[in-house]
């Protein structure tokens, strides 16, 4: 049979994909050898009618008896054991000596467990633990918790490594983390299509690259009747496929249930009757466990996969593989080698897919030849170092539908990388998302992107002066900029390789550096002072730094009753992120202090300060590594990425030093229309061509445009439209923060020090002055030249 493995956020058997398509089974009142779970007979006619209904996985809460076992492995289902010990519930005090007994009693448990299901390969997952209820984290403290749980879940994996452990949780607790554990198990019961998709869909994000599963869901037949219990089952298990989880098991077989073993009556969740009567939901069910991603729809559009490659013979045919791989009924491949001088052209052509013979002119020039030939609908791109889930097409597919101009997933690292790829990929500067909302996207990396054909060629395709990087960026960029969105769809992932030496990977930041400048020129107002890219949304993950110390910020509600309760900010990662980007500035500090040393040699103690900071971010970013529990090499991996993550700063600021920005954008200035909305896209574009950063106000400011065209000022722009003829506005003009800091630092130096200090400041205001009029003097040729029309 095989064991079930992850695969990134998906679980396989044997190298074909497994979607868990479950039940729960119990609790039951104890029998007499003290099993809590039914005779002999009723077992095994239970589990030969979940087979018969095509399910594959049941779920216990306690350890199964060796009969349900041995059934299970002959009916071909898989089982995710629950445990039960000692734990929180049973405390009736919080402290050390109660974590102490609650673990003891954990690890008790485990070891139990895994004398009787290490290495069956009809076991998926231990879960070590169910639905601590929040009034008790909080009581005990979460972190308390986090470390007996993720305690547990390492004795699973010591006893069998190739065990996948879990701890089944649910929105109440959702910000428990659990270091080591395999799956993200959730029980949700929602009663509303549109609010479980929301929530599955913000679930994906929390999961990370773990696959996210559905322990519990269901409706109460006997509360709201059999008929509207089989309807709710429909549509939530739709909704779990739609979202790409790895499955989920429908609670419960059976209306036979038990609590300390007192008989539960009343709700009627069973797909069965406590008789084992069947219900109209088990239909439904039987149904879903039949069904695969692609019946989800009865017609796909068509998509076009274009491979970009230049000397890509190590990956190419794993790349080209995996797409033969896949079933996606309108599926067209296009390999656009770009002057490859190895293999990659020969290995390319034994694929049944077009292939292009480019002359060698860069990726984007590559992505555009492939864009001229292809034929779909949607145009998807894959890096010839990559290859895809077998069910990656449909997840892109079903993200368009949302109305999205562009899209894309996750990119993991392979699972057999080396040491330098496995540290590359948890260092700082990969191709990671950045997202504004669980659906919604600022940027999509190149690796794994897809478009609407039509929105892609109307903005003129890649640019090709992005010879190796930052095309991406741009194209997604002028797509927000043209009120379009990009979504994210959590399930459509593909594995990608990370560079594999650490020359390779600092000249790979090196290029995302150059980049970064060529980008400040067209999109000056998405840039910083320091030239770094101000993202809007939010990098998930992440390097974090003495976690125990910067503990995240969790909504609990009022008395910590909120039903529902993420982390809405994670202190540890942000303060990994904040120092990332301003390590950069340590290197022009210390250099400035080296010729002051020849007036006094203590200045030295600025660099060498600066490099002892250095090494203590590395090492604490070290230190905070979560190591995965099938690491070789823990201690090596620590270092390496450590290091990679001082270095990374300094080698991206070395190519923004290096490279040249690219020039203004070519932007469409409307006619003028008298709509408002309409107005402030054409003024934007206007005031864009004129060489100024403008950024669109943020909802709840009391100003449209945000105009900089200096280093000192900021104008704010308000605007309105009478009676769809007349334009009115507002310019309000405001010192840039830093200026204001230094005007202090002056005015303090004056008042403390000497009244020399003052002349800087007078003659800084003159340069002030000079700007503020020529930013009001491009505002005015903007407003002319989009409202021109509209004068009588």
């Amino acid at each position: 049979m095989g064991r079930v493995t992850r695969d990134g956020r998906h679980l396989s058997r044997e190298g074909a994909p497994f979607r868990v398509k479950g039940v729960t089974y119990g609790g039951f009142a104890r029998r007499r050898d003290g099993f809590q779970f039914p005779e002999r007979r009723q077992i095994t006619a239970d589990l030969v009618e979940i087979a018969r209904a095509g399910l594959n996985t049941v779920r216990t809460y306690t350890l199964p008896p060796p009969d349900l076992l041995d059934t299970a492995e002959e009916a071909g289902l898989q089982l995710i054991v629950g445990l039960h010990y000692h734990d929180w519930r049973m405390e009736p005090t919080a402290g050390r000596g109660a974590t102490r007994r609650i673990r003891a009693a954990g690890r008790e448990s485990v070891a139990k467990a895994m004398d009787t299901l290490a290495g069956r390969e009809s076991v998926l997952a231990i879960a070590i633990g169910n639905e601590v209820p929040v009034d008790l984290v909080r009581l005990h403290g979460a972190g308390s918790v986090e470390d007996v749980l993720s305690d547990l879940v390492a004795e699973v994996h010591a006893a069998d490594p190739g065990m996948l452990a879990t701890y089944v949780n649910f929105p109440t607790t959702e910000f428990l983390e659990v270091e080591g554990q395999d799956l993200a198990c959730f029980n949700i019961f929602l009663e509303q299509p549109a609010e479980l998709a929301k929530y599955l869909a913000h679930l994906q994000v929390v999961s990370g690259e773990r696959p996210l599963l559905v322990t519990e869901l269901g409706l109460a037949g006997d509360v709201h009747g059999e008929s509207a219990q089989a309807e709710s089952l429909r549509w939530q298990l739709r909704e779990v496929d739609e979202a790409g989880c790895a499955g989920a098991t429908v609670f419960s077989w059976t209306d036979e249930w038990a609590v300390n073993d007192e008989p539960v009556t009343g709700w009627g969740f069973g797909l069965v009757t406590e008789d084992r009567r069947p219900k109209p939901a088990l239909t439904v069910v039987s149904e879903w466990a039949q069904s695969r991603v692609s019946d989800l729809r009865d017609g796909w559009p068509s998509i076009s996969v274009i491979v970009c490659a230049y000397n890509e013979e190590p990956t190419i045919e794993e790349c080209l593989a995996s797409l033969e791989a896949t079933d996606y009924p309108n599926l067209e491949v296009i390999v656009c080698d770009d002057g490859s001088t190895d293999r990659t052209l020969e290995l390319a052509r034994r694929f049944p897919f077009k292939v292009l013979e480019l002359e060698h002119g860069g990726l984007s020039r590559a992505r555009n030849a492939g864009l001229e030939a292809a034929t779909g609908e949607f145009v998807a791109y894959l890096d010839a170092d990559a290859a895809c889930h077998p069910e990656w097409p449909y997840h892109l597919a079903l993200s368009f539908e949302d109305g999205v101009a562009v899209t894309g997933g996750p990119n993991i690292p392979f699972d057999d990388a080396g040491l330098v790829e496995r540290a590359v990929a948890l260092s700082p500067g990969g191709p990671v998302e950045v997202l504004v909302s669980p659906s919604r996207a600022e940027h999509v990396p190149g690796c794994n992107m897809a478009f609407r054909k039509a929105h892609l060629e109307r903005i003129g395709g890649f640019n090709p002066a992005y010879t190796s990087a930052g095309d991406d960026v741009d194209v997604c960029w002028k797509l927000l900029d043209a009120g379009e969105e990009i979504g994210f769809a959590a399930a459509a992932q593909v594995t990608h390789h990370r560079r594999n030496t650490v020359r390779g990977y600092l000249s790979q930041q090196r290029g995302y550096g150059r980049a970064e400048r060529m980008l400040s020129g067209p999109h000056r107002h998405r840039f910083n002072l320091l030239g770094q890219a101000r993202w809007l949304g939010f990098l998930y993950g992440g390097s974090r730094i003495l976690p125990s110390l910067f503990k995240p910020v969790i909504y609990s509600g009022y008395a910590g009753m909120a039903p529902f309760q993420p982390i809405t900010r994670r202190r540890a990662e942000a303060a990994g992120a904040w120092i990332t980007a301003h390590l950069p500035l340590a290197l022009p500090i210390g250099l400035l202090a080296v010729p002051l040393a020849l007036s006094s040699p203590w200045w030295l103690a600025v660099p060498a300060v600066l490099t002892v900071l250095a090494v203590i971010y590395g090492t604490a970013v070290a230190v905070a590594l979560p190591v995965p529990h099938r690491e070789a090499t823990p201690v090596r991996l620590r270092a390496v990425v450590g290091a990679l993550h001082v270095a990374q700063p300094i080698a991206r600021l070395w190519g923004r030093i290096r490279g040249r920005p690219a020039g203004p954008p070519t932007l469409s200035i409307p006619t003028w229309t008298g709509d408002r909305f309409e107005w402030l896209t054409s003024l934007r574009a206007a005031l864009l061509s004129e060489g100024c950063s403008v950024s669109i106000a943020e909802p709840g400011v009391p100003w449209d445009l945000r105009i900089i065209c200096g280093p000192m000022a900021i104008a704010h722009l308000t605007t309105a439209v009478a009676w769809q003829w007349e334009p009115r506005y507002r310019i309000d003009y405001r010192v840039r923060p830093i200026v204001m800091l230094l005007a202090v630092v002056g005015v303090v130096a004056t008042v403390t020090v000497s009244p020399w200090f003052l002349a800087p400041l007078i003659l800084a205001g003159a340069p002030l002055g000079v700007e503020i009029l020529h930013v009001r003097r491009r505002i005015h040729r903007a407003i002319d030249r989009t409202t021109h029309a509209s004068h009588p």
